[in-house]
């Protein structure tokens, strides 16, 4: 008759179960490496979008004041084009573009008007 009664695990459960992490680690940094990767893109065109918004604000001022509004801007890596077409002496259309990257970038036309 067997005595010993088993208290905690075999080395064989211990293996099974430090498999089982070592597998859960790995796919869960992965899954944190894109998740990291996804908010500095969001972050990145939330800059975008912020650059583009500040030069329509100034683009609709200097053209309300007679002026042409200028046609590049750059902030860090964040490069701003515009293009502007006159209408009349009074309306005019800006098409800008904002791109960082290779292949990034954020293309809006807007409306003038004095």
């Amino acid at each position: 008759m067997n005595c010993h009664k088993n208290k905690g695990f075999s080395l064989l459960e211990v293996l099974a179960g430090a498999a089982l992490v070592a597998l859960w680690s790995v796919s869960s940094l992965q899954l944190l490496q894109v998740g990291l990767s996804a908010i500095d893109r969001a972050h990145t065109k939330a800059k975008a979008v912020e650059l583009l918004m500040t030069y329509l604000s100034d683009a609709q001022q200097a053209w309300a004041q007679g002026n042409n509004p200028e046609l590049s801007r750059e902030t860090g890596q964040l490069h701003l084009k515009a293009e502007l077409t006159s209408i009349d002496q009074f309306n005019a259309t800006t098409e800008v573009t904002v791109y960082w990257g290779n292949d990034n970038e954020l293309t809006q036309t807007f409306w003038l008007s004095r």
